[in-house]
C-alpha cells in the first residue's frame, strides 16, 4: 500500500513534467533535421506561380537551404505580393507572415513543427507582361539617346561579370546590353529597405542624354505598375532625386517617376491609353547616381 501511495503521489509530478516538456518542444525552434524532413512534403505542395512565404522571416534561409526548388528566383525576388493570387505559408513557433494579414486561409497542414497553409489574396492584380523577364529574354531594344539621336546598344551574352562585395556595387550580369563608356542594361538583384531581394532591370544612365528601352510586344492592359530603387544599403542616405524614369506608349507620354535612394523600393502606377510600342527613358539627375534598378509590369 505504501508503494502504491508513493506511485500515486508521483502522478501529478509526471503530469507537470509532461506539460513542461510539451511547452518546451512547442516553443523550441526546429533544427536542421526538421527542415530536411519538411522539404519533400513542401516540394509536393509547391506549385509554380504560388510563392512560398516563411514566418518568421529569419527561418526562410534555412528552408531555402534544404528546398531551393521551392523558391524560384522570379517568385523569391518578386517586386511585391499584389501580382499573385495564392501563397504557400510555412510558419513555425506560432508565427504568421505580416504581409499576408487579411489573406484567407484555404488549406492547413501540420507537418512536424511546421504549419503549412494555402493563403488567398483577396485582391490579386495578375501580371500579363513582365518587363524584367522581357529584358532577360532579349525581347527589348536598347538605345543611347544623345541630342535625340538614338544609337543602338549591343546585346552581349558573355561579358565579364562582377560583384562589388561588401559595401560594393550590385552584381553586374553576364547577359546585358552594352552602350559604351562602361554603361549597360541588364537584369540583377538589389535589396529593398527591409533588405529583401528584388529582381529588376539595372540601368546606368549616361552623364548626358538618356537610355531608352523599347518594348514592342506588350499586350493590352489597364495600367502599368512600376517599382524603382537603388541598393538600399549603399544609397539609403541620399534623399534628393537621382534618376528620372519616364514612359511613353505609341509616342504618347504616360508619365514619369523620380527615384531617390532614401525612398527604398517604391511603387508607382501609370494608366495606359492607345496600345503600341512602350518606351522607357531613363535620365540621370544627380551626377553621382549609379546602379539604378526598376521593374515594370502590365496589369
Amino acid at each position: 500500500m505504501r508503494s502504491l501511495s508513493r506511485f500515486l503521489g508521483l502522478v501529478p509530478i509526471l503530469g507537470l513534467a509532461e506539460l513542461l516538456l510539451h511547452q518546451y518542444f512547442a516553443q523550441r525552434a526546429p533544427d536542421l533535421q526538421d527542415y530536411q524532413r519538411l522539404a519533400p512534403a513542401l516540394l509536393e505542395l509547391k506549385r509554380l506561380g504560388v510563392p512560398v512565404v516563411v514566418a518568421p522571416s529569419w527561418a526562410e534561409p534555412l528552408l531555402r537551404q534544404v528546398a531551393p526548388a521551392a523558391f524560384p528566383l522570379a517568385e523569391l525576388a518578386r517586386p511585391d505580393d499584389s501580382g499573385f493570387t495564392t501563397f504557400l505559408e510555412v510558419s513555425l513557433l506560432g508565427q504568421s507572415a505580416p504581409e499576408l494579414a487579411g489573406f484567407a486561409t484555404k488549406q492547413v497542414q501540420q507537418l512536424g513543427p511546421f504549419r503549412v497553409a494555402l493563403r488567398q489574396n483577396p485582391r490579386p492584380e495578375p501580371t500579363s507582361f513582365d518587363f524584367v523577364t522581357a529584358v532577360d529574354a532579349g525581347e527589348v531594344e536598347v538605345f543611347l539617346d544623345v541630342d535625340e539621336q538614338l544609337r543602338p546598344c549591343q546585346r552581349r551574352e558573355r561579358t565579364h561579370t562582377s560583384t562589388g562585395g561588401l559595401h560594393g556595387h550590385v552584381a553586374y550580369p553576364r547577359l546585358r546590353h552594352e552602350c559604351g563608356g562602361g554603361r549597360f542594361v541588364g537584369v540583377t538583384l538589389i535589396e529593398d529597405q527591409d533588405y529583401r531581394p528584388r529582381r529588376c532591370i539595372l540601368v546606368q544612365p549616361p552623364e548626358a542624354g538618356a537610355l531608352v528601352l523599347r518594348f514592342t510586344s506588350v499586350p493590352a492592359s489597364r495600367r502599368l505598375v512600376g517599382f524603382a530603387g537603388f541598393s538600399y544599403f549603399l544609397e539609403r542616405d541620399i534623399a534628393v532625386d537621382e534618376v528620372e524614369l519616364s514612359v511613353a506608349e505609341a509616342g504618347k507620354a504616360l508619365g514619369s517617376y523620380r527615384a531617390a535612394g532614401a525612398r527604398g523600393w517604391s511603387r508607382f502606377e501609370l494608366a495606359r491609353g492607345a496600345n503600341g510600342s512602350v518606351e522607357v527613358k531613363l535620365r540621370r539627375l544627380l551626377h553621382s547616381a549609379s546602379d539604378f534598378c526598376f521593374a515594370l509590369e502590365a496589369r
